[in-house]
């Protein structure tokens, strides 16, 4: 988009610039695509009579439909990127603009003149107020694009540690997500339509087949006041869980001992992480008995329900399942699978840090840092003895490739991690006797 200003003082945005009558053009695109916005333009001058160096020009992109302000730069009519005080310069330092360039067509007097018969002039003795407001024509978003989506996420140089999916009725923006999370080796923690039947869930979590231990589905089949809420007595609105399950796991990672190692095996669920939203209430139509909520476990669907502790009721996420297809790994764990795949990039990043070493210097020295953060990891809590690991917590093997000893190695590693408890056998005895 363009934004001129013509020698009559009139402000105008056009998708071609015209250079016959404007005195100055401002091309302009943000990173964002803009629709029902607004374009706010207005000169202040700084003295009473001014050069075209002592005028500030404002532009703001305001939502026309609530007023929300977008985006705000202001600076001086001045082309040169270097000047830190020119509108060009300030665009430049947002980050916002994909393009941002300022072109004079006329002599500073010539601009100067325009500017001051704008309808957005703002001279030094006066209120500030006068501007000049430009619908913005709506941009048309590109259509979706999965193989875009797989390729920004799994070329990122900082890697995400999560990847979470608030909606789950995209097909193929799940398949994406699903996808770089494979790629990368982190957990998906996706959210099934808080207002759809424990049926539906059920099946929809089925239907996804997702079959790995690194994709968590949640429902929250309950209500809440909404976040601006203020009377007493206001309409309830579906209470969806993933952006506070995503908060806490993060506020959890932050509690790290002296080694910098997070509780990881600490599962983000159960009452220690309650739910923390106005007036919660489940959904009148959703009854969780022992029937419905077994059909959610077997079709792996974490439940965010109301239970009663000693410190009172809370909501809670009453499950830590994975989709890994398994009667008895750990990797059907939450925490669990989150361990292992923590190590094992962890690991894999040892390996890169030491590469292009001469082999034998590889060996020790790669050997010796997964020996000393895998020893970190068990003090930790993450990893604990194996039988099959001959009483170890880990285990591993780096040697040279036999294929190609000059160039590859290859490792072997097996650890055992943490689990949680889900289930309790109660064998009762009473004795009368």
């Amino acid at each position: 988009m363009i934004l001129s200003l013509d020698q009559q003082g009139m402000l105008a945005v056009s998708s071609s610039p015209n250079e016959e009558d404007a005195v100055f053009a401002l091309e302009f695109e943000t990173h964002s695509y803009l629709a029902d916005t607004q374009l706010e333009a207005a000169f202040f001058s700084k003295v009473s009579n001014p050069q075209l160096s002592d005028i500030v020009m404002r532009l703001r992109i305001v939502d026309s439909v609530n007023g929300d302000e977008v985006l705000k730069i202001q600076g001086t009519l001045d082309e040169d990127p270097d000047n830190l005080a020119s509108i060009v310069a300030v665009a430049d330092a947002t980050n916002a603009f994909e393009v941002f360039e300022l072109t004079l067509h006329e002599l500073a007097g010539d601009v100067l003149d325009a500017i001051k018969l704008s309808q957005a002039f703002n001279a030094s003795n006066s209120l500030g107020r006068s501007k000049t407001v430009i619908e913005l024509p709506d941009e048309q978003t590109p259509p979706f694009d999965g193989d875009e989506v797989y390729s920004i996420l799994t070329n990122l140089v900082d890697v995400p540690a999560y990847i979470a999916l608030p909606q789950t009725n995209d097909l193929p923006l799940y398949v994406a997500a699903l996808r770089a999370a494979e790629k990368l080796n982190i957990p998906l923690d996706a959210e099934i339509d808080p207002t759809i039947t424990a049926e539906q869930a059920a099946e929809f979590a089925l239907s996804m087949d997702a079959q790995s231990y690194r994709v968590q589905f949640i429902w929250s089949p309950n209500l809440c006041r909404s976040r601006d809420a203020v009377s007493l007595s206001g309409r309830k609105i579906s209470a969806p869980y993933i952006g506070q399950y995503i908060g806490d796991k993060l506020l959890r990672n932050a509690r790290t001992d002296a080694k910098g190692y997070a509780p990881l095996h600490v599962g983000v669920a159960w009452k220690d992480f309650p739910f923390r939203k106005k007036v919660l209430k489940i959904r009148p139509d959703v009854v969780l008995d022992e029937p419905t909520l077994e059909m959610l476990a077997k079709a792996k669907v974490n439940v965010v329900r109301p239970i009663k502790f000693k410190q009172g009721i809370r909501y809670v996420l009453s499950d830590l399942l994975t989709q890994y297809q398994s009667k008895n790994s750990a990797l059907r764990l939450v925490p669990a699978a989150e361990i292992a795949m923590r190590t094992s990039n962890e690991v894999v990043s040892i390996l890169k840090e030491h590469m292009l070493k001469p082999t034998d210097n590889y060996l020790k020295d790669a050997s010796a840092d997964i020996d000393k953060y895998l020893s970190g990891a068990v003090t930790a809590g993450w990893l604990k003895p194996a039988e099959d690991l001959g009483g170890k917590p880990y285990a591993f093997r780096l040697t040279p490739d036999k294929d190609f000893p000059f160039e590859r190695v290859r490792l072997y590693f097996a650890r055992r991690p943490e689990g949680a408890t889900r289930a309790a056998i109660f064998d009762e005895d009473v004795l009368v006797k």
